[in-house]
């Protein structure tokens, strides 16, 4: 019985957590690296509903967070099941799955051990159960909140597990000990749930005991995910599928492990320190991670460009000098910029002669930036109900997440020569509604702008917190209102008149009044 899908997981753990764990569209989890997996099934009043094989199962992300939430419809409502990776007071890290009935008569719930992984075949010889814990090939992997009613174990000769569940042919639960040479072993644990009660399990990553009191509930660790990404960048569309897609993918982002392409997409999202520390962490495989050297390179000018950090400088010189003789040759391959922006970082690490080389390099090899190719609404539209998009080979493609952010934050501001251009890339549905961004890293300094309508006149308001040293920015809207310039550090402009669609007054979207929230706000409460 596998799971079904199109080969894809959602992703969820700890940001501070060595440990990942997959979920799949039909709520299957398994531990990142393990040869089996968990699967959940529902005995209602009229059936066994089996998530993987329902067509009424539906699946998003609480509060834009790592947190997966399953629902499977049965006859009298709904049986909820929700995944998430937290710590107990001990600071010991699980992953929690529960379930809850939210239906309106009892009805059963069956976990299930099985050899099945979420991205393929898997192997299990053992196991067993003992006071609530579950062993898998003689390591701790499961612990129950409560003990099991009833209980179904089958190796490869014996049958699948389901079956015998299906069949009403579970036992009275005792301690057991399965084993298959197969690697076939498999066993089903049976709990009754009444209504509106919750089901608890945790997956293990050590021996040691969880805490299930001390665990936080879904809705917490949504919050605290709210809480640690607030330090960011904040970009405020007036698409809320736009909105929620950055949320979660800057979330997701976050969880790692990120290359060279992913840590610059986290630097554009305003988490410089994640950024910087994923650049520097493995400086062996980090070309290995991004593919090729010139990502690599653009990531390291990009941070040091975004933070002027004289430390991470020096430390990433020796990077720096390694990748340049991999670039691809060629006049106008590598963009002038990367180059530029390397030869930033080795001035403020104090290598004055390889930066005045790498300038030259710029000016006899470099080419323009090159183009982004706008495809948000088709992103948007290939995304899983839980904002992922699988790679290549399936699961989840943390480059396409960066991809998104990429593009938004393009969108939103661009680098250009001397300064910085506002919201370049505005679709036409966003005309005659508002937008934000606050707190975005740029060469320049970290900015802020939003922008309202009074009919069909776009006002502007800014701010501009510029990197120490640095001259006057030239702000412009090229898009919006090409005249129009400043080299003022904050203020508020009436922009010329841009024609704005017939729409209901009602999806306006943001309007005036608005405050550029202060710098302070990214400290955290």
């Amino acid at each position: 019985m596998q799971s079904r899908g199109d080969g894809r997981w959602t992703t969820v753990g700890n940001l501070d957590g060595a440990t990942r764990w997959r979920v799949d569209p039909a709520g299957l989890v398994q531990t990142e690296g393990a040869a089996w997996s968990l699967d959940w099934w529902i005995g209602a009043e009229d059936r066994w509903h089996v998530p993987a094989r329902e067509a009424a199962v539906r699946q998003e992300l609480l509060g834009n967070a790592p947190v997966v939430v399953t629902r499977v419809k049965v006859p009298s409502g709904d049986a909820v099941q929700r995944v998430y990776a937290a710590r107990d007071a001990a600071g010991q890290e699980a992953l929690v799955v529960e379930i809850t009935n939210e239906s309106t008569v009892p009805f059963a719930v069956a976990l299930a051990v099985r050899p099945y992984p979420v991205d393929g075949p898997g192997r299990v010889e053992r196991i067993e159960l003992a006071n609530s814990i579950v062993r898998v090939d003689g390591q701790a992997v499961l612990s129950l909140s409560r003990s099991p009613g009833r209980m179904a174990m089958s190796t490869g000769a014996g049958g699948d597990s389901a079956a015998m569940v299906f069949a009403g042919d579970a036992t009275v639960v005792a301690p057991s000990d399965m084993r298959c040479g197969q690697g076939l072993a498999q066993g089903a644990l049976l709990f009754p749930l009444a209504h509106t009660a919750t089901l608890r399990a945790v997956l293990l990553v050590a021996e040691a005991p969880v805490d299930f009191d001390a665990l936080p509930d879904a809705e917490n660790v949504a919050k605290g995910w709210g809480l640690h990404t607030r330090v960011g960048a904040r970009f405020e569309v007036p698409e809320r599928r736009l909105r929620e897609a950055v949320l979660s993918s800057t979330r997701f982002l976050l969880l790692g492990p990120a290359g060279p392409i992913e840590a610059a997409a986290l630097d554009l999202a305003g988490f410089a320190e994640e950024a910087g520390r994923a650049l520097l962490h493995d400086p062996i495989h980090l070309v290995e991670r991004g593919g090729n050297a010139l990502a690599a390179l653009a990531a390291l000018g990009q941070h040091w460009a975004l933070t002027r950090d004289a430390t991470f400088a020096k430390e990433a010189t020796e990077l720096v000098a390694a990748l340049v003789p991999q670039l691809p040759k060629g006049a106008g391959v590598v963009p002038a910029t990367v180059l530029l922006d390397a030869a930033g970082l080795l001035t403020d690490a104090g290598e004055d002669r390889a930066a005045k080389d790498m300038r030259a390099l710029a000016q006899q090899v470099g080419g323009p930036d090159g183009s982004r190719v706008d495809d948000l609404t088709e992103r948007l539209a290939t995304a899983s109900s839980t904002w992922t998009w699988p790679g290549v080979h399936g699961g989840h493609d943390l480059a396409a997440h960066a991809a998104l952010v990429t593009l938004v934050r393009a969108r939103l501001i661009q680098e250009v020569p001397g300064g910085l251009a506002l919201s370049t890339g505005i679709p036409e549905a966003w005309l005659g509604q508002g937008w934000e961004v606050h707190d975005a890293p740029t060469g320049s300094g970290r900015l802020s702008y939003a922008i309202r309508w009074h009919g069909e006149r776009p006002a502007l308001l800014w701010e501009l917190d510029p990197h120490d040293g640095l001259g006057p920015v030239r702000l412009t809207t090229p898009t919006i209102d090409a005249a129009w310039f400043s080299t003022e550090r904050s203020g508020e402009a009436l922009l010329a008149p841009v024609p704005v669609p017939d729409r209901p007054a009602r999806s306006r979207g943001l309007s005036i009044p608005v405050v550029i929230e202060p710098m302070s706000r990214r400290e955290p409460e």
